[in-house]
């Protein structure tokens, strides 16, 4: 059943809920009516009686518009209206379970019997009766038209923007991301289409995202597989002299390529919803040697020196996600430090996580590339001539966001280059 068709049914159950409601209140209105008639003409025959039995000049003044018969104390009858079948000064017995007693201070003066006319064959009542017939089938009418209009209102104000919520996930299915959601004045209906819009937006830089990164894949692989290419071509054509030298460049880029495809492995199992922690208790210290013993060779050949500090002794993490992304980390920072500079690194207490954090003096990265070094295959144009895969930051920021954490990173002139994640 459709939103629309459920709001009708609603509103119709409603409207039959408040017919009810009105022919209760109409029936409890009528019946009060009823009884007090009846109390008005039984009041009205006994004052007339009371005025003809004892003979009062004011019984020719009161008025009885129902029938009647009076009789005195010995049950003659003394007076009655037109249509009760009896006349003046004849007797009739009658039953003492339909007449009524006259009392004048207490004694007891005479009878009287009225007709059983019923409220409905009064003249009045019967106008009365049709004015409420009249009035209950217009209120009917003017329910129902008033009961359709505001279901159809309603249902058009929550039925319209689900039809754009429907049209907008239609198009998402379909691989339309560029068509905005438009806004819904409805709060509930908002926030639906609010995470819509956001997982609209979400996918369409994604895709974007993996678009640009299919082409630098590509053209990642393209360069060295050319580049071997056209050397061995050159060797099988005898136009270079197979060296050392040549096959220890050809061996570096296939070393390359495989880097590439091994990042782009790992990353794709990071990605992965499948992907859980094993998380272990990790002392600092043994960390910290474990990843700089890795550097050690590459440092001293540089120059580099080590500052480590460890201001928690231990943290929970997944040791060996961790050391793959504080290695990536280390491995940038080893790259691109200067010569015989300094390289620190450690972790302090933040609330209720730590923080590890690693900085180096290097070259800095400008502002506009920041924001987008965690991007996949990404290099500004400080690290074109860099040998990684350009997806080592990525795999870092992913290992952090798979502990409920994250990495930032800072580079200035004064400060050097550091990078922190808070676990």
């Amino acid at each position: 059943m459709t939103l629309v068709k459920k709001t009708f049914v609603l509103f119709f159950i409603s409207f039959l809920v408040q017919l009810a409601l009105l022919a209760l209140l109409m029936f409890i209105g009528y019946g009060n009516a009823q009884n007090s008639w009846i109390e008005v003409r039984q009041r009205q025959a006994e004052e007339l009686a009371k005025a003809v039995l004892m003979q009062s000049s004011e019984a020719d003044q009161l008025e009885y518009s129902g029938q009647i018969a009076i009789y005195n104390e010995k049950g003659e009858l003394q007076a009655s209206s037109r249509g009760m079948g009896f006349r003046g000064g004849m007797t009739r017995n009658v039953p003492s379970t339909v007449r009524t007693p006259v009392y004048d201070q207490n004694k007891l003066i005479g009878y009287f019997i009225i007709g059983q006319e019923t409220f409905a064959q009064d003249s009045a009542n019967q106008a009365l009766i049709r004015s409420m017939i009249i009035v209950a089938v217009a209120a009917l009418v003017l329910m129902l038209g008033m009961s359709a209009l505001v279901a159809w209102y309603f249902s058009r104000l929550i039925s319209a923007p689900a039809d754009r919520i429907a049209k907008s996930l239609g198009k998402i299915r379909q691989g339309d991301y560029t068509s905005p959601l438009v806004d819904t004045a409805s709060q509930e209906l908002r926030q639906i289409a609010k995470a819509i819009e956001s997982l609209r937006k979400s996918l369409l830089d994604e895709r974007t995202l993996r678009t640009q990164w299919s082409h630098d894949l590509a053209h990642d692989l393209r360069t060295p597989v050319a580049s071997i290419k056209a050397q061995l071509e050159a060797l099988s054509d005898h136009v270079l002299q197979p060296t050392a030298e040549r096959y220890e460049a050809m061996s570096s880029e296939l070393k390359r390529m495989e880097a590439l495809i091994n990042d782009l492995e790992e990353l794709m199992r990071l990605e992965s919803p499948e992907t859980r922690l094993q998380v272990d208790e990790i002392q600092s210290k043994a960390f910290f040697f474990s990843a700089v013993q890795r550097f050690e060779a590459a440092a001293l050949a540089k120059g580099i020196t080590w500052e480590v500090f460890a201001h928690v002794e231990s943290f929970q993490a997944d040791e060996h996600l961790l050391d793959r992304a504080v290695a990536n980390v280390l491995s940038n920072a080893v790259r691109h430090a200067y010569q015989d500079s300094v390289i620190r690194m450690g972790i302090e207490q933040r609330g209720d996580k730590v923080e590890l954090r690693i900085n180096n003096s290097g070259p800095t990265i400008p502002p506009e590339d920041i924001p987008r070094v965690f991007e996949r295959l990404y290099r500004g144009e400080y690290a074109r001539g860099s040998q990684g895969s350009g997806l080592g930051l990525t795999i870092a920021q992913r290992i952090a966001r798979l502990h409920g954490g994250s990495i930032s990173i800072e580079s200035s002139e004064e400060s050097g280059t550091t990078v922190r994640f808070l676990l």
